[in-house]
């Protein structure tokens, strides 16, 4: 049984063609250290909170849970994957949610600019790929600024029932895990609204 690490692991899991498990130390650890392996991508805090029931808080991101109706090969290309969709805790957007914000608007409003922008990012054309995202910036920071609302409105009503909820802790004793998990998640959204469009 070792503790789960984000920043720092001690541990290496193994296993062997018979699937017996091996762990191995990944430096020389100290007698009384603790040894630390990674239950998951530390990005991805409601991963682990839902698969083993702890709060990451240290964690430095969130997936900024946009979720398209449709992911196609583009959207991938352009790195739509929960790892790589964040939000900050210091407030930053990851370029990939920018990438698929605006593939998004332009493929509903401009097929030609879309396919232009997926060359550029697989060319490697920073400044086309730059041009396109100025050009259309009055409108995937309103997608972002709405998905922000529309998300942190949902977590104010699943919080506000569970705060009815919470004077009966024995019949819901995660309560308080979980209230403090869309907290966290609340707060991380906030920090980049308040980033981006300054409230």
């Amino acid at each position: 049984m070792f503790n789960h690490g984000s920043d720092y692991t001690e541990i290496e899991p193994s296993y062997d063609e018979e699937g017996n498990y091996y762990a191995y130390t990944t430096y020389d650890v100290p007698a009384g250290s603790p040894l630390r392996l990674s239950y998951g991508d530390p990005t991805n805090p409601s991963f682990l909170f839902a698969r083993y029931g702890f709060l990451e808080e240290d964690t430095p991101a969130t997936f900024c849970k946009l979720i398209p109706p449709h992911i196609n090969k583009d959207m991938k290309e352009l790195g739509y994957a929960e790892n790589k969709m964040l939000f900050y805790k210091t407030g930053d957007v990851s370029e990939e949610v920018w990438d698929i914000l605006l593939y998004q608007y332009l493929s509903s409003n401009n097929i030609r600019d879309r396919r232009a922008l997926t060359e550029a990012h697989q060319s490697g054309d920073y400044e086309a790929k730059q041009a396109l995202h100025e050009s259309y910036y009055p409108y995937t920071s309103q997608a972002l600024l709405d998905h922000i609302e529309d998300f942190v409105g949902q977590l104010d009503k699943l919080s506000m029932k569970g705060d009815d909820r919470i004077r009966n802790i024995d019949d819901h004793p995660r309560l308080p895990l979980i209230l403090r998990h869309n907290q966290f998640v609340r707060d991380t959204f906030m920090m980049v609204r308040n980033r981006n469009f300054g409230y």
